[in-house]
């Protein structure tokens, strides 16, 4: 239910904000007064579309904000957009002056789409001029679903029309992905059998490029490594020069511990140039230093590089996952007629059991539209409408949809021996607004709603079918929050809450304010509804019997 309504420069009004409570509240004032822009507000915190024309200030933004009690059944809509769920959640609007909105929801923010998902699970909004629900055929369905109670037939069907559209879609994808013609499977066969005759193997690149720079350079190396060698080895040379230190000490080591750690240290210093003496001798012997050689590292070299530009890559590995890809490609090619009849096979069953589920779908609709039908026209007759007939015409969709195969559409006559046409075509404003509270009044135990909004929908009424529409309205409230704008003093008299929207003039302009009445104000506001602006004794009177019964 809505808690809170914050409007700030909208329309008429340039600030307002007003605490709502469950149960029944009506909203009444003059002609013009500004009772309508407060339901537009909310429309707009619903996701419908604004512009910077419904700005009271065209230079500053608007900002609409409603606070909405929700329960935990609605969080998995917050979970698959991943929003945090609060129970008290804030839906908050900004509309710049150029033309530009953001939509948030407890702080984050959404698209529109996203509002109107999950504030259509928990409010409707019912006008005479403009109805969803009455001239949309798919909201017709929805109201047969939830009259019919098929929420767990539809889920079941939707599941299994998933499933059916996810193969379909795979199928689609076969023809078009992997189908190859045989000039494709020809240059793919000869690019597969160009990488696999190369034995490509994974860092052969790297380890080449160290090798061939090697080779490259061996006569240097080679130079330098033998002159290391006999700086080290020769007579006189380094060796021989610390061994002989090494001797100088032995002789006078054990004069000082100082001289001994020296020795130890000499003594290391020459068993590490033996080492690095050995190692020389291994380096040259192993240096490859044959043109013929540095010719083949090179060719390899050149080829992989080839290799990796032709198939636009750069590590060897890469053109390995290729060749992997380029083979499973063939591969799929040519089982695409095998694996083809597969899906189609595994299609034909899912078609089955999604017309075994459609069909079942279906039967329930058809058999409970009938008694929405007659409780419609029930209804209708307690308010006044003698002979009415409402007719739910089934047909069938070419393919299965979202919801299955039916498509209907509801058809209403309200007088005996006239044809029953669509709703939409329906001439008579009362008409209307009285068939739109039987469908809310009916569908009201499985709806799922916490907030209803009817816009003036008694229009057209009065007297003892007023006092019916009230009393089907207060009946409305008592399992979630209803607000009604309303012109009638029958209905406004059973509201729980009941606001009075009102203009006020100041030098520069007119804007819309609204007050919550007390029990006198009430008296008075629906003495005025009965009598006009000039109220009589009896209107006070009466004001008074109609908030008493």
């Amino acid at each position: 239910m809505i808690t809170r309504l914050f409007i700030k420069n909208f329309a008429l009004i340039e600030h307002l904000e007003v605490e709502m409570e469950n149960g029944f509240t009506v909203l009444s004032g003059e002609t013009g007064a500004g009772k309508s822009i407060m339901l537009d507000a909310i429309s707009l915190l619903m996701g419908k579309r604004s512009d910077r024309e419904s700005l009271f200030d065209k230079n500053k933004k608007c900002i609409l904000e409603m606070e909405v009690s929700l329960d935990h059944t609605i969080s998995e809509i917050f979970k698959k957009h991943d929003l945090d769920f609060e129970k008290q959640t804030i839906i908050r609007r900004e509309i710049n002056p150029r033309g530009k909105n953001r939509s948030f929801i407890n702080d984050s923010i959404v698209s529109l789409s996203v509002l109107n998902e999950i504030c259509s699970k928990r409010i409707e909004l019912y006008s005479q001029n403009q109805s969803i629900s009455l001239r949309n055929e798919e909201k017709q369905l929805e109201l047969i679903d939830k009259f019919s109670n098929t929420k767990e037939e539809l889920k079941n069907y939707k599941e299994q029309f998933s499933v059916f559209q996810k193969i379909r879609r795979e199928i689609e994808n076969i023809k078009n992905g992997n189908k190859l013609s045989d000039s494709e499977i020809d240059f793919l066969t000869f690019q597969i059998e160009e990488l696999e005759k190369s034995n490509l193997i994974k860092g052969e690149k790297e380890n080449l490029e160290k090798e061939y720079k090697l080779l490259e350079n061996s006569s240097v190396i080679i130079q330098n490594i033998s002159d290391s060698y006999s700086i080290l080895s020769d007579e006189n040379g380094v060796n021989d020069k610390v061994s002989e230190i090494e001797n100088l000490l032995n002789k006078v080591a054990d004069s000082s511990d100082k001289i001994e750690k020296l020795n130890d240290r000499i003594s290391s210093i020459r068993i590490d140039l033996n080492d690095i003496e050995s190692e020389f001798s291994e380096i040259n012997n192993s240096i490859d230093s044959d043109p013929k050689t540095l010719n083949k590292v090179g060719e390899r070299l050149d080829h992989l590089n080839s290799l990796l530009t032709k198939h636009r890559k750069t590590k060897i590995s890469e053109l390995l996952i290729l060749l992997n890809e380029m083979n499973l490609k063939i591969q799929s090619s040519f089982e695409f007629e095998k694996l083809i009849h597969k899906k189609e096979i595994e299609l034909e069953r899912c078609k089955m059991k999604l017309t075994k589920l459609s069909e079942s779908l279906s039967k329930k609709r058809k058999e409970l539209s009938l008694v929405f039908s007659k409780n419609i026209e029930k209804q209708l007759q307690k308010l006044g409408i003698k002979s009415p007939k409402l007719i739910i015409d089934f047909t069938k969709h070419e393919e299965f949809t979202q919801t299955g195969i039916d498509k209907i559409r509801f058809l209403f006559s309200a007088n005996k021996g006239s044809e029953a046409i669509e709703l939409h075509k329906v001439a008579s404003g009362g008409e209307l607004s009285r068939l739109m509270l039987c469908f809310s009044y009916i569908i009201s135990e499985n709806d799922g709603l916490s907030s209803m909004i009817f816009d003036e929908i008694d229009t057209g009424v009065s007297g003892e079918i007023a006092d019916l529409m009230s009393e089907m309205m207060l009946e409305m409230s008592r399992k979630r929050q209803v607000i009604s704008v309303t012109h009638l003093p029958q209905i406004a008299s059973k509201a729980q809450q009941h606001f009075r929207v009102y203009k006020k003039e100041n030098k520069e302009r007119t804007s819309s304010e609204i007050i919550k009445l007390n029990k006198e104000e009430r008296v008075e506001e629906i003495a005025k509804m009965l009598s006009g602006k000039n109220i009589s004794s009896s209107a006070i009177i009466n004001a008074k019997e109609l908030l008493n019964q």
